[in-house]
């Protein structure tokens, strides 16, 4: 074993020890539902900023938009990081301080406040799918990594990332999930300032590098009058800008903070470091291909760290990339573990107790996790699975959640109709529309289309 992969094991090693030593500390604080889902509401800004910046700077960011700009230039990248920054200024800016200020635990707590509780209970089945996807997608880059470092096959590097994943998560919860994610964004930022301008000057700097690459991979918008590139575009920035806002890991950061201004601006400058950090891993992504043209591309962001970096800053890179991914998979695995143990279970079976009720959201973190590494082997791209898993909740649940702060005479049923509609209709575009059309965009425009007609039609005010 060489000095640098002595390194990387050792570093790697520690890494995984301290997460589930984090999880088990953590757990020793997790009395009942609400510590185990928001932490008891009890962050402050720093924890609520590093636990928002960190759980959404996940596998996407890192190695998919990578990646994804190595092969297609920054407009390949819209979705993530712009319209995941956007969405988190957003959410700040106009849902944050509403949210906070209900005092509840669950975006479905929220609909079953406004809509109903059916109606809640109908709309909690859209987050199920939706996290599925995203967890494995952080499970699959995870293994990436593995890979790539140890030479590992890549089924058994996936199975390793999974269990470390649930078990710190299972243990801890939202505590372990905040107090893991402040220790990773640390990490995270510090290993991609440390690459990047050890890249740059290798390759000449980053004027020079760019007078090499061709232009069109620095376009942010595009340079074509086709409608259906302007729309695809638009779609882009709402997959995840839009369609994220009623995400349950979101929702919950903005509920653990103690104050509602607090979650506001936790939120605000978590969206806009968040940019402003996640332009890295696209630089090196596109730079990428002046110093390695011969990568497919898939693993660009370690191949550059094991190309640039000494033994030890190695370790730190690695770590970084690691935390990323693993701040994002504990906050996923954690979202749908809590509406099926906070909303869903005690619908089926109202009698329910508390201690039955953290134990139902405590085992469905594995049973969840188990169901997504299912899901990583059968997709094998990180980036098409994150977008896959965001677009559901456009088409499905944004226009609910946007209607039912904002627009008193959204209804019970228009709600319904809307999320019924907009994820019928989407389905209906990707199976007979052309590839290139944007579906999720068509899906969204039906939702809201029908939430609004119904609700007028209805002449009910939802409870």
């Amino acid at each position: 074993m060489t000095e640098n992969q002595l390194w990387i094991t050792g570093g790697v090693t520690f890494y995984m020890l301290v997460m589930v030593g984090i999880g088990y500390w953590a757990g020793t604080r997790v009395k009942d539902t609400k510590d185990f889902i928001v932490a008891g509401g009890r962050m402050g800004w720093l924890l609520s900023f590093g636990s928002v910046f960190a759980t959404w700077f996940g596998a996407e960011t890192c190695m998919g938009s990578s990646a994804t700009a190595f092969k297609k230039g920054v407009l390949g990248v819209i979705t993530d990081p712009f319209g995941a920054g956007l969405c988190l200024i957003l959410g700040g800016m106009f849902f944050a301080k509403y949210f906070r200020k209900l005092g509840i635990e669950t975006v479905v707590d929220f609909f079953e406040m406004r809509y109903g509780k059916t109606a809640a209970t109908w709309l909690s089945f859209v987050y199920v799918p939706v996290y599925l996807g995203w967890i494995g997608a952080q499970f699959l880059a995870f293994g990436i990594i593995l890979n790539s470092l140890t030479g590992l096959p890549l089924l058994p590097s996936v199975f390793i990332s999974t269990a470390v994943v649930l078990l710190y998560t299972y243990l801890g919860g939202m505590w372990a999930d905040v107090l893991a994610d402040f220790f990773n964004m640390i990490m995270l930022v510090a290993g991609l300032l440390i690459i990047f301008p050890i890249f740059l000057k290798d390759i000449g700097g980053f004027e020079h590098a760019k007078s090499l690459i061709p232009e069109h991979f620095f376009h942010f918008y595009p340079r074509s009058r086709s409608p259906l590139d302007w729309l695809n575009y638009l779609q882009a920035w709402m997959i995840v800008g839009i369609g994220s806002l009623p995400a349950q890991d979101l929702f919950q950061r903005m509920m653990a903070a103690k104050t509602p201004s607090i979650a506001r601006w936790a939120s605000v400058s978590a969206g806009f470091f968040y940019v402003l950090i996640g332009m890295i891993p696209v630089l090196i992504g596109i730079l990428g291909r002046l110093s390695m043209p011969e990568s497919t591309g898939e693993s660009i962001l370690v191949d550059i760290s094991l190309r640039y970096l000494p033994g030890p800053l190695i370790a730190l890179m690695i770590g970084a990339l690691l935390a990323a991914i693993m701040s994002s998979a504990d906050s996923a695995l954690l979202a749908p573990s809590s509406i099926i143990g906070h909303n869903m279970v005690p619908y089926l079976f109202p009698n329910v107790g508390e201690k039955l009720k953290l134990g139902i959201c405590k085992w469905s973190v594995p049973v969840i996790g188990l169901i997504s590494l299912g899901m990583a082997l059968y997709f094998k791209n990180v980036y098409r699975l994150c977008q896959e898993a965001w677009g559901v909740l456009l088409v499905g649940v944004a226009a609910p959640m946007i209607a039912g702060v904002y627009w008193k005479r959204a209804d019970t049923r228009g709600a319904l109709w809307g999320a019924g509609a907009g994820i019928l209709s989407w389905i209906a575009a990707r199976s007979f529309l052309p590839a290139d059309y944007p579906h999720n965009l068509i899906g969204f425009t039906v939702s809201c289309a029908a939430l609004f007609i119904v609700s007028r039609l209805g002449g009910k005010k939802a409870r």
